[in-house]
This record gives C-alpha cells, structure tokens and sequence, in this order.
C-alpha cells in the first residue's frame, strides 16, 4: 500500500508541474490524464533493458577473468539459465539466435559497419542496422511477424 501512496504522490507532482507550466503559457483549464503504454512499446522497454543488462554482466565477467583473474561462469550460469528460458518463452529459435549473435559474438569495433544481411522469406538477402538493442528488437520483431 506505500508503493501504491508514493506512486500516486509521485505522478500527481508530476502532473501538477505539467499544469503550471501550462497555465503559464496559455490560461486555460487543463485535464492531465496518464496513459500507460501499449503492450508493444512495454514490451520494447523491457528487451532493450533486459539486453543492456545482460551484456553488462557479459562485460564484467569478462573483465573479472582477464583483470583479476576470477571466472564466475560457473556462479553465473544458473542466471543466464533463468533468462535464456524466459526469452524462449517469448522467442522462437532463429529469434534467439540472431540475440544470442548480438549479446555473446558481435562487438562494435571500427571494422564492423553495425548491419547483419538476413535472408528474407523470399530467399532475398537483406542488410539491416544491427548496432544497438532497439535494432535488435527491430529485426527479431520483424522475424516473428
């Protein structure tokens, strides 16, 4: 229930701030309706998310075995377990193979251009941005379509 009273104190500050600066510009009468966002662009925020999060920790087990010199695959594997399989609920096997490609093979370098070429349904090759996890989620999107 104090999450709940936070949250709304929260938003109600926030939709006070909206209104005066409004009010100022044009005088008048304002309703401030919240909308959440749709399943799709929720669903966008949390991949986007969840990719940063995982080549985070990709970069730091990386980094605690070249630097210090301890391998914490073993401890973290059991996590990665627990995302792979969520990502298998929601994804189909050439999905998570083209993330898979983007978390654990590609790195941005000068000598990659940021693009991937896929085959299309038509047998046609197409080179589309693979650079960043919104490309990502385009091009998984895309499949999946």
């Amino acid at each position: 229930m104090q999450f709940q009273k936070y949250k709304l104190i929260f938003m109600t500050k926030h939709k006070e701030r909206v209104r005066v600066a409004l009010k100022k510009v044009y005088n008048l009468q304002y309703r401030i309706v919240t909308k959440k966002p749709d399943r799709e662009t929720m669903n966008k925020k949390l991949f986007v998310e969840t990719v940063k999060i995982i080549k985070e920790i990709e970069t730091r087990r990386d980094f605690l075995e070249s630097e210090i010199g301890m391998n914490v695959t073993q401890y973290e594997d059991k996590f990665f377990q627990v995302f792979e399989n969520l990502l298998r609920i929601a994804f189909s096997k050439e999905q998570i193979n083209l993330l898979n490609l983007y978390i654990y093979e590609l790195s941005p370098d000068k000598e990659w251009d940021g693009t991937i070429v896929l085959k299309t349904k038509q047998n046609k090759e197409e080179t589309v941005a693979f650079k960043t996890p919104e490309q990502v989620w385009e091009v998984i999107k895309n499949l999946g379509d």
